[in-house]
């Protein structure tokens, strides 16, 4: 069982997430089924696979919970996490296509589509080689503590997540900005939910990625659940 407050905090903070975008993803689909909405549709599928991104920590969680051990072998600790990179990053990117470039966006979703398959084989590949690990049984006692992984900058599949993150950051969170500040009333403020929504969500993949569990995290993953809502916002009329 857990010794440790970051653990417990890690594991509870990481189900949150997961549970939240889950439950939002599916009202969104609902609304969008009885709206015909399929944008709303294509961004209730972006929100779970924002909420995906922690299913790596989440099932650690739930399996020292119940079994007192560790996700076995460790290296699916991050497939499980990570696969969703590829299906968040390239939904996201439609929407930010339909709403800014809707001439040129199944250009942008292919060139994404394209980036999504080769960092996905790259992953799946070597996912000893993907990550820096902190495991259980290695590092400290099995069954005490989450799994824990950072980027390797020394494989493809790091530079591929840069990419993923600056291209949220700057296309969907500074391009919805520029779109709020041509814009007036509801849409003004439209814009403004989405541009606060991508930078947010990208901010903390980021930091989530790069540094250790720790308890700021649980304060900084709440953020992923208002960026989730703030997106939702953007797009649910």
């Amino acid at each position: 069982m857990f010794n440790t407050i970051e653990g417990w905090l890690n594991g509870i903070s990481a189900l949150g997430v997961l549970s939240i975008n889950i439950i939002i993803g599916i009202y969104g689909l609902y609304k969008a089924n009885k709206l015909k909405a399929k944008l709303l549709t294509v961004t209730a599928l972006t929100i779970i696979s924002i909420g995906f991104l922690w299913l790596g920590p989440t099932t650690d969680f739930i399996k020292i919970l119940i079994t007192d051990s560790n996700i076995d072998p460790y290296w699916v600790y991050p497939l499980l996490s990570y696969m969703w990179a590829a299906p968040g990053i390239t939904l996201g990117m439609y929407i930010g296509g339909e709403l800014l470039i809707p001439k040129k966006k199944w250009i942008l979703v292919g060139i994404f589509l394209i980036i999504s398959i080769a960092y996905e084989y790259f992953l799946f590949s070597n996912a000893l080689g993907s990550f820096k690990y902190t495991v259980p049984g290695i590092d400290f006692v099995k069954g005490t503590d989450l799994i824990d992984t950072s980027s390797d900058y020394s494989y493809y599949t790091a530079y591929f997540l840069i990419v993923f993150i600056l291209s949220i950051l700057i296309f969907n969170g500074i391009g919805f900005l520029v779109k709020a500040k041509q814009a007036t009333g509801i849409l003004r403020k439209k814009f403004l939910y989405l541009a606060i929504g991508f930078i947010v969500f990208a901010i903390i993949v980021a930091f989530d990625s790069v540094f250790p569990p720790m308890i700021a995290v649980f304060i900084v993953r709440f953020g992923i659940i208002i960026s989730s809502i703030l997106i939702y916002l953007g797009i649910k009329t």
